[in-house]
């Protein structure tokens, strides 16, 4: 695994690595705070169930990702609802302690969050996604927010590990000037709530139905019930985790995404005609910024295919 700090563009060789890189170097630019964390005897004090949605996803990094659940979070249960996977990765979640295991097969991410969210026991709980790494010391990171009354959900920033991915967010950090993480917080111009490790507070999800066809967007669906709840979702660069996202994403993904965005007014047609429009202009920047031909070309291909998706609706 290779990741790029988001501040310097800095190649680092590990999860660790990087945790010591940002603190050395970039406390203040990411608003960190080592020694601004919950105290040991509240986190043992605190347990949290940990919600892992899984389909075959033993690469790019489920041990690595256990592994840091468990070593930055005050795990009450690994709760993992597995869409049918055939690749070894409920045999390696078995290793784990309090494990409980959720069959969803032939389900979608939508009916996996729903089942993870009701097997929920605990007053906060995290979403953690299969294929993020957890910043060292996440939990007692995020601690400072929980005291607010008003804080429903903290999403900690994922800084992408996969070159393609890193490259477009930092040309565009690049034609807004400002850091790749301020970026990624700010999401400009593609506002959307997500659950790469995110805490909630559980009670304000227990009524929640996920509409079931939502394989992708139902993490912006939880965020907006949240918000609709009368409380508030942060996004923060500090705790954060390490997205190591693969291209995976299909043609019919691309497509899915774009007839969603249509059916649930996420994207209006003017939004959606104006990122078609742009995915050219763009590619051709990040290109010149970069040298990156298959991130450009992916840009181009995630608007193009989101704009039929959107039509097909």
């Amino acid at each position: 695994m290779v990741l790029v700090c988001p501040e310097c563009s800095g190649v680092l060789k590990s999860a660790v690595e990087f945790d010591e890189h940002m603190n050395k170097n970039h406390r203040r630019a990411l608003g960190l705070s080592e020694y601004n964390l919950l105290k040991k005897e509240e986190v043992e004090r605190i347990k949290i169930d940990v919600v892992l949605l899984t389909k075959d996803s033993l690469k790019p990094c489920l041990k690595e990702c256990l592994d840091s659940i468990y070593s930055n979070t005050p795990v009450n249960r690994l709760i993992v609802v597995d869409g049918g996977s055939k690749d070894g990765t409920l045999e390696l979640v078995k290793g784990y302690l309090n494990a409980v295991i959720i069959d969803d097969t032939g389900g979608t991410r939508a009916t996996a969050r729903q089942k993870g969210i009701e097997a929920v026991e605990t007053e906060w709980h995290l979403h953690v996604d299969s294929d993020v790494i957890l910043c060292r010391n996440w939990f007692r990171r995020a601690g400072k927010f929980i005291a607010g009354n008003n804080v429903g959900a903290i999403w900690g920033v994922a800084i992408p590990t996969e070159l393609h991915t890193y490259n477009r967010t930092k040309a565009m950090s690049k034609f807004y000037k400002m850091p790749v993480s301020d970026l990624l917080v700010k999401q400009i111009r593609s506002e959307r709530y997500m659950t790469h490790d995110t805490l909630f507070r559980t009670d304000l999800l227990k009524d929640i139905k996920i509409p079931s066809e939502l394989h992708i967007w139902e993490d912006d669906y939880i965020g907006k019930w949240v918000i609709k709840k009368g409380y508030k979702f942060l996004k923060v660069k500090d705790p954060y985790c390490f997205h190591n996202l693969h291209l995976r994403r299909t043609y019919e993904d691309n497509i899915v995404n774009g007839y969603l965005m249509h059916k649930y007014g996420v994207w209006s047609f003017r939004a959606v005609l104006l990122r078609f429009l742009l995915a050219i202009p763009k590619a051709v920047w990040i290109y010149v910024i970069t040298r990156d031909f298959v991130a450009a070309r992916g840009q181009i291909q995630i608007y193009v295919l989101t704009m039929k998706g959107w039509l097909m609706a």
